[in-house]
Protein backbone atom coordinates (compact mmCIF):
# COMPACT_ATOMS: atom_id res chain seq x y z
CA UNK A 1 0.00 0.00 0.00
CA UNK A 2 1.33 3.55 -0.39
CA UNK A 3 0.93 5.77 2.13
CA UNK A 4 -0.97 9.02 1.36
CA UNK A 5 1.39 12.36 0.68
CA UNK A 6 -1.11 14.47 3.53
CA UNK A 7 0.20 11.81 5.97
CA UNK A 8 3.51 11.94 5.66
CA UNK A 9 3.36 15.98 5.27
CA UNK A 10 1.84 16.04 8.33
CA UNK A 11 4.60 14.45 10.24
CA UNK A 12 7.70 15.79 8.26
CA UNK A 13 6.13 19.32 9.31
CA UNK A 14 5.73 18.00 12.69
CA UNK A 15 9.14 16.59 13.34
CA UNK A 16 11.52 18.88 10.99
CA UNK A 17 12.71 22.13 9.54
CA UNK A 18 14.14 22.77 6.28
CA UNK A 19 17.14 21.48 5.39
CA UNK A 20 16.39 18.63 7.54
CA UNK A 21 17.35 15.00 6.71
CA UNK A 22 14.30 12.66 6.08
CA UNK A 23 14.87 8.83 5.82
CA UNK A 24 12.65 6.05 4.56
CA UNK A 25 14.60 2.63 5.23
CA UNK A 26 11.67 0.87 2.68
CA UNK A 27 11.36 3.39 0.06
CA UNK A 28 8.45 1.72 -2.08
CA UNK A 29 7.01 4.11 -4.47
CA UNK A 30 9.16 7.20 -3.17
CA UNK A 31 6.17 8.92 -1.37
CA UNK A 32 8.44 10.01 1.71
CA UNK A 33 10.80 11.52 -0.19
CA UNK A 34 9.65 13.23 -3.05
CA UNK A 35 7.78 14.63 -0.01
CA UNK A 36 10.43 15.63 1.90
CA UNK A 37 11.73 17.20 -1.03
CA UNK A 38 9.11 19.05 -2.07
CA UNK A 39 8.60 20.30 1.81
CA UNK A 40 12.62 22.07 1.36
CA UNK A 41 13.88 18.47 3.46
CA UNK A 42 17.01 16.86 2.31
CA UNK A 43 15.94 13.25 1.39
CA UNK A 44 17.60 9.93 1.47
CA UNK A 45 16.17 6.45 1.17
CA UNK A 46 16.76 2.63 0.56
CA UNK A 47 15.02 0.10 -2.19
CA UNK A 48 15.70 -3.17 -2.84
CA UNK A 49 13.83 -3.54 -6.22
CA UNK A 50 15.39 -2.36 -8.74
CA UNK A 51 12.48 -0.93 -10.53
CA UNK A 52 10.93 0.72 -7.78
CA UNK A 53 14.04 2.23 -7.34
CA UNK A 54 14.09 2.91 -10.86
CA UNK A 55 11.16 4.64 -10.85
CA UNK A 56 11.79 6.47 -7.67
CA UNK A 57 14.98 7.98 -9.10
CA UNK A 58 13.07 9.41 -11.83
CA UNK A 59 10.54 11.37 -9.31
CA UNK A 60 13.15 13.01 -7.02
CA UNK A 61 15.21 16.28 -7.65
CA UNK A 62 18.31 14.09 -5.93
CA UNK A 63 18.08 10.53 -7.35
CA UNK A 64 21.82 9.87 -6.27
CA UNK A 65 19.95 10.12 -2.45
CA UNK A 66 18.39 6.78 -3.01
CA UNK A 67 20.12 3.63 -2.14
CA UNK A 68 19.94 0.46 -4.46
CA UNK A 69 20.43 -2.03 -1.21
CA UNK A 70 18.84 -4.22 1.58
CA UNK A 71 17.63 -2.03 4.89
CA UNK A 72 19.21 -5.61 6.75
CA UNK A 73 22.31 -4.29 5.94
CA UNK A 74 21.89 -0.34 6.64
CA UNK A 75 25.12 0.75 8.29
CA UNK A 76 27.35 -0.60 5.46
CA UNK A 77 24.67 1.22 2.99
CA UNK A 78 26.71 4.58 3.57
CA UNK A 79 23.98 6.59 4.52
CA UNK A 80 23.59 10.07 6.02
CA UNK A 81 22.10 10.76 9.35
CA UNK A 82 18.75 11.73 9.94
CA UNK A 83 16.47 14.06 11.26
CA UNK A 84 13.34 12.20 11.09
CA UNK A 85 12.93 8.73 9.31
CA UNK A 86 8.95 7.93 7.98
CA UNK A 87 8.00 4.91 6.76
CA UNK A 88 5.75 1.82 5.94
CA UNK A 89 7.65 -1.70 6.37
CA UNK A 90 6.45 -4.23 3.82
CA UNK A 91 3.62 -6.28 4.86
CA UNK A 92 3.95 -10.01 4.71
CA UNK A 93 1.77 -11.39 2.95
CA UNK A 94 1.59 -15.18 3.96
CA UNK A 95 -1.39 -16.69 3.30
CA UNK A 96 -2.17 -14.96 0.35
CA UNK A 97 -0.46 -17.37 -2.24
CA UNK A 98 2.86 -15.34 -1.59
CA UNK A 99 4.78 -17.00 0.99
CA UNK A 100 7.95 -15.31 0.20
CA UNK A 101 10.27 -12.67 1.83
CA UNK A 102 9.11 -9.13 1.93
CA UNK A 103 12.75 -7.85 2.78
CA UNK A 104 13.81 -9.59 0.05
CA UNK A 105 11.47 -7.71 -2.48
CA UNK A 106 8.66 -10.46 -1.54
CA UNK A 107 11.31 -13.13 -3.70
CA UNK A 108 13.77 -14.84 -0.94
CA UNK A 109 12.16 -18.12 1.34
CA UNK A 110 9.75 -17.00 4.00
CA UNK A 111 11.48 -17.74 7.00
CA UNK A 112 8.01 -17.07 9.42
CA UNK A 113 6.85 -14.11 10.88
CA UNK A 114 8.74 -14.25 13.90
CA UNK A 115 11.82 -13.85 12.02
CA UNK A 116 10.34 -11.10 10.13
CA UNK A 117 9.21 -8.83 12.88
CA UNK A 118 12.97 -10.12 14.46
CA UNK A 119 14.52 -8.79 11.37
CA UNK A 120 12.38 -5.40 11.26
CA UNK A 121 13.96 -4.61 15.01
CA UNK A 122 17.13 -5.65 13.50
CA UNK A 123 16.36 -2.93 10.68
CA UNK A 124 15.40 -0.20 13.22
CA UNK A 125 18.53 -0.95 15.97
CA UNK A 126 20.68 -0.40 13.03
CA UNK A 127 18.48 3.16 12.07
CA UNK A 128 19.13 4.00 15.35
CA UNK A 129 23.00 4.45 14.64
CA UNK A 130 21.70 6.53 11.91
CA UNK A 131 19.30 9.14 14.58
CA UNK A 132 21.07 13.13 15.36
CA UNK A 133 19.99 14.33 18.18
CA UNK A 134 15.97 14.59 18.66
CA UNK A 135 15.37 12.72 15.58
CA UNK A 136 11.98 10.74 15.56
CA UNK A 137 11.06 7.16 13.50
CA UNK A 138 7.19 7.38 12.06
CA UNK A 139 6.43 3.79 11.55
CA UNK A 140 3.20 3.28 9.51
CA UNK A 141 1.45 0.05 10.13
CA UNK A 142 -1.99 -1.80 10.41
CA UNK A 143 -3.29 -4.95 11.72
CA UNK A 144 -4.76 -6.84 8.90
CA UNK A 145 -8.73 -8.52 8.84
CA UNK A 146 -7.36 -12.21 7.00
CA UNK A 147 -9.58 -14.78 6.58
CA UNK A 148 -8.69 -16.91 9.59
CA UNK A 149 -8.83 -13.48 11.79
CA UNK A 150 -7.30 -10.24 12.51
CA UNK A 151 -3.41 -10.25 12.68
CA UNK A 152 -1.80 -8.04 14.96
CA UNK A 153 0.89 -6.43 12.43
CA UNK A 154 1.03 -3.21 13.89
CA UNK A 155 1.36 -3.88 17.48
CA UNK A 156 3.18 -6.77 16.84
CA UNK A 157 5.75 -4.24 15.09
CA UNK A 158 5.14 -1.62 17.87
CA UNK A 159 6.37 -4.48 20.62
CA UNK A 160 9.36 -5.23 18.49
CA UNK A 161 10.42 -1.60 17.77
CA UNK A 162 9.83 -0.51 21.21
CA UNK A 163 12.82 -3.09 22.06
CA UNK A 164 15.55 -1.02 20.13
CA UNK A 165 13.90 2.50 20.35
CA UNK A 166 11.64 4.54 22.69
CA UNK A 167 7.80 4.09 21.81
CA UNK A 168 6.34 7.55 22.60
CA UNK A 169 2.82 7.00 21.05
CA UNK A 170 0.68 7.39 18.00
CA UNK A 171 -1.54 8.57 15.81
CA UNK A 172 -4.49 7.01 14.43
CA UNK A 173 -5.03 7.03 10.48
CA UNK A 174 -8.45 6.18 9.65
CA UNK A 175 -9.72 5.57 6.03
CA UNK A 176 -12.66 6.28 4.33
CA UNK A 177 -12.94 3.35 1.67
CA UNK A 178 -11.03 0.57 3.13
CA UNK A 179 -9.50 -1.53 0.27
CA UNK A 180 -7.02 -3.85 2.28
CA UNK A 181 -9.22 -5.28 4.65
CA UNK A 182 -8.74 -2.33 7.58
CA UNK A 183 -10.31 0.70 8.21
CA UNK A 184 -7.50 2.06 10.10
CA UNK A 185 -3.75 2.48 10.77
CA UNK A 186 -1.30 3.06 13.04
CA UNK A 187 1.49 5.80 12.66
CA UNK A 188 3.82 5.15 15.90
CA UNK A 189 6.58 7.37 16.85
CA UNK A 190 9.92 6.73 18.42
CA UNK A 191 13.04 8.42 19.46
CA UNK A 192 16.34 6.87 20.51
Amino acid sequence: MRFPDGMVEHFIGLFTREGDMVFDPFAGFGTALVVAERMGRKACGVEIDLSRAEYIRSCLAEPGNLVLGDSRNLLSLGLPKFDLCVTSPPYPLVGKGRDTDPLAAYTGAWRGYGAYIEELAGIFAQARHLMKDGARVVVEAGNLKLEAGVSTFAWDVAGALSKVLTFRGETVACWDAPDFGYDHTYCMVFSR
